[in-house]
């Protein structure tokens, strides 16, 4: 070996670093170059239940994603692409770059094929079967439902991910696996942290004492009115009569007196935005023992409240409110059941004084005459039934039973749309306090099919400007009331409401086209829902003319997304046991209302028990015509469309889909169906 010169050696050393950082500059100058002759652009992945997947441009365009490239992606991830043109002259993109991804943790069922071990993710249009290392395999069977991560994401491994088994949620069948799943599934949280539940305890163990901001309420004999079960009571109400009206107080449950902003709690609630009612099981905004006592107006027991004192005339116009805090007294815990028992003449409670069953009585006349008020100045939802599933010990649907909107259900909610009327109003003569719910009429997107469709039908009709209040108002109105029986009123209301926006959070005042009202805030549920624990901040930060604190954008953006999670997840837990309570019900005969209608069928909402299921029209050999702008399909000379009667036979369940199949006949075999199956064995 040959030494190195010491003399020479500094010299060669620098002209070797020289001529490597040219090297290097050279490189990455051609790299530079390269990128810069590539038509590059950056997306979101699509995926599709087929190999292959598309690209969601930034700038709105799709780019196919042969199947090599897709197998290196996961649904949601941010990428960078070459865009070129193949041989269908077809937008085509090739990996760049992985910018981001969001596919962390989901569930699905534990899959074996031969040796190979697999989860099948339950993820929309994802059909891939993702990798189980021989480590995570102990204890697992074909079709065991788990709850898994991402560990190696494909981009990084030629194509091949693998996952790490989080916890085994159940086998399919077991008692609750399925509220288990859903609420892994849609990340519901279980679980509080130590500094939450520390500081639940403490407010457990804080007497309930006046300040100087709260009036003493509780020599008032409020009473609250919920289902014999409801344990989270967060309204109370009392009324007294007078000459020209009525005054009406209405209680709120307050946890806001006791939990600061930024703690622990408020976080956590903050994060949870909602309690969510899974059948069997409730996922609760705030720890169950303070939604369920400490704060819930039980009777008989002091609690801190914000109170809307309201005059109403005989007409139903609220002339006058006033916000206040307070300590209440619910004096009565009262039954939907029971009050409307007593309003339809039927006897009192033995420890129901004489005075309280005459303010139930002006209380609904009260009520009465705030919905026929808003029939002439707002907009009323039609009246549906609500259906409540009774589970058996093996937490699956025993019995549904439908019941009525019934005479108390309207108190109850007349005297909370009042409430949070005012609460609107409150804020909107003081900007930047609190968290208003809007709905801003039709889609903008379907406003001029709105237009389009009211001028063919109904070219007389003076349709007026849709984006004002007024004008929608009395277009939703003469289509559901329809007093002059126009027969295409009847067909265009289903339409026309099905092009209406979703109402959303804002910090902005603005009228509410759902409910027609010129301003809209909840407050009425702040155990259950954080933007009306919000509000009661604001409202007190009004009363005491603090400053306003406008609430953050990320904070409303967080509440609506979590709203939907939680709306998705009672969907699909219930069409889940749906589908297990109807599998010894095929063959069955139903009417119902058709709720859906695409190129494929129609999906029917049965009226006795409130299950949806779906008629496929489409087979291999059949295809129906279908108006995709009208919402109408015709098969064998039949046509079908939104809100029309029909009767139907339950033919299976889908077990991939999660779905009723049913079958459409005809009124004569449908009774003919009925009169067969209702008949007695003994009898045929």
């Amino acid at each position: 070996m040959i030494a190195p010169d010491p003399e020479t050696e500094p010299a060669n050393l620098k002209l070797s670093l020289m001529f490597d950082q040219n090297a290097l500059q050279q490189l990455s100058q051609l790299k530079s170059n390269l990128r810069s002759e590539k038509d590059l652009a950056q997306g979101t992945v699509r995926t599709t239940t087929r190999r292959f997947a598309f690209v969601h441009l930034d700038d709105g365009r799709d780019a196919f994603l042969p199947p090599d490239e897709t197998m290196k992606v996961m649904p949601g991830d941010r990428v960078e692409v070459q865009l070129t043109t193949n041989r269908k002259d077809q937008l085509e993109a090739q990996l760049e770059r992985l910018l981001s991804s969001e596919f962390t943790t989901f569930v699905g069922r534990y899959r074996v094929k031969g040796k190979a071990h697999f989860v099948e993710p339950d993820v929309a249009q994802f059909t891939r079967w993702l990798f189980i290392p021989p480590n995570q395999r102990k204890g697992f069977d074909d079709g065991d439902l788990i709850h898994c991560k991402l560990s190696r994401h494909p981009f990084h491994h030629e194509g091949k991910a693998q996952v790490t088994i989080l916890s085994a949620i159940g086998k399919p069948g077991e008692p609750g696996v399925e509220s288990r799943y859903i609420t892994a599934k849609f990340e519901l949280p279980t679980d509080w942290s130590d500094k939450a539940r520390d500081q639940a305890q403490a407010i457990n163990l804080t007497p309930i004492t006046a300040d100087d901001h709260q009036e003493d309420l509780t020599d008032r004999p409020f009473v609250t009115i919920d289902a014999e079960t409801t344990r989270d009571m967060d309204d109370a109400v009392y009324l007294e009569a007078r000459e020209d009206g009525w005054d009406l107080w209405v209680a709120i449950a307050d946890p806001s007196r006791y939990i600061e902003p930024g703690t622990p709690l408020d976080q956590a609630a903050a994060s949870r935005a909602s309690t969510v009612y899974l059948l069997g099981q409730s996922v609760t905004m705030l720890p169950a023992e303070l939604s369920h006592d400490t704060f819930s107006l039980v009777p008989d027991q002091r609690r801190p409240a914000l109170v809307c004192q309201m005059h109403i005339q005989q007409d139903g116009t609220i002339t006058d409110y006033r916000f206040s805090e307070a300590l209440i007294r619910s004096h009565h815990k009262l039954s939907y059941t029971g009050v409307t028992e007593l309003l339809d003449g039927g006897d009192a409670p033995a420890d129901l004084p004489a005075e309280r069953v005459e303010m139930l009585k002006a209380l609904y006349a009260c009520a009465t005459a705030r919905s026929d008020y808003r029939h002439q100045h707002a907009l009323m939802m039609e009246d549906r039934p609500d259906y409540y599933f009774v589970l058996n010990d093996q937490k699956k649907i025993e019995r549904i039973e439908k019941r009525e909107r019934t005479k108390a259900h309207r108190i109850v909610e007349e005297s909370m749309l009042a409430t949070n009327i005012c609460a609107g109003e409150l804020f909107t003569r003081h900007p930047g306090h609190g968290i208003f719910s809007n709905h801003v009429g039709f889609r903008p997107e379907r406003l001029d099919d709105a237009v389009s469709l009211l001028n063919e039908d109904v070219p007389d009709y003076e349709v007026g400007d849709l984006t004002a209040l007024r004008h929608f108002q009395k277009l939703l109105r003469d289509l559901r009331v329809n007093p002059d029986n126009t027969p295409e009123f009847e067909s265009l209301l289903p339409l026309v409401q099905r092009m209406l926006q979703a109402a959303s959070l804002s910090a902005d005042a603005s009228e509410h086209f759902g409910l027609g009202f010129p301003h809209y805030a909840t407050v009425t549920s702040p155990i259950r829902r954080y933007h009306d624990f919000y509000n009661h901040r604001a409202i007190k930060r009004i009363l005491r003319e603090q400053p306003a604190q406008s609430p953050e954008p990320t904070l409303l953006e967080n509440l609506q997304s979590q709203l939907q999670k939680g709306r998705q997840a009672c969907r699909q837990l219930e069409q889940w046991l749906a589908c297990d309570f109807v599998r010894d019900k095929i063959g069955s005969v139903h009417t119902g209302t058709i709720a859906l209608v695409n190129s494929m069928g129609f999906g029917v909402r049965l009226d006795d028990w409130g299950i949806e299921g779906f008629v496929r029209l489409a087979k291999d050999d059949v295809k129906p015509a279908f108006d995709s702008r009208r919402l109408k399909i015709t098969h064998e000379a039949q046509q079908y469309q939104l809100d029309q009667q029909v009767h139907v036979i339950i033919q299976g369940v889908d077990d991939e889909r999660q779905r009723v199949i049913l079958e459409v006949v005809d009124e004569a075999t449908a009774e003919r169906l009925k009169a067969w199956t209702d008949t007695p064995a003994s009898a045929e």
